[in-house]
């Protein structure tokens, strides 16, 4: 087994996949502010130390696990990982993990450069790129 290149996580889609679920959990304590009758925000206005405690000790815990609990009801141990071609240098992307309960199939995937077409197998134990068996650079 030839290895050819390194894979790194795509950080910035690993975030952008959590985004929907923070957008959700601000929305849903909104919500029930407006609800309550603005209790909440009556809270965030009291005098100091009080709204410095309730804002991070209250407020900002129960909207992070709103948005964990929505983030993990989509999505399940999700990785995406991003690589070069050996070829021409191309960036290409690979999820592994599940989106709405679907797999994506283990953890090598056989990935298709999307400038040259070569075929690669992207591993995310060991975060290499390398070529199929019987394959030639």
């Amino acid at each position: 087994m030839q290895v050819y290149s390194d894979l790194s996580i795509d950080y910035l889609k690993m975030f952008l996949l959590n985004v929907p679920a923070a957008v959700v959990a601000l929305g849903l304590f909104f919500f029930l502010d407006d609800i309550i009758g603005f209790e909440i925000t009556y809270l965030l206005e009291l005098p100091e130390p009080f709204s410095f405690i309730f804002t991070w000790f209250a407020a900002l815990p129960l909207i992070i696990w709103l948005s964990f609990t929505h983030t993990n009801a989509v999505v399940k141990d999700v990785l995406i990982l991003e690589g070069v071609c050996p070829n021409y240098g191309t960036e290409n992307n690979s999820s592994f993990g599940s989106i709405l309960s679907i797999s994506s199939g283990g953890s090598t995937h056989n990935v298709k450069c999307s400038n040259c077409g070569s075929a690669l197998v992207y591993d995310s134990k060991t975060r290499l790129i390398t070529l199929p068996e019987g394959s030639k650079a």
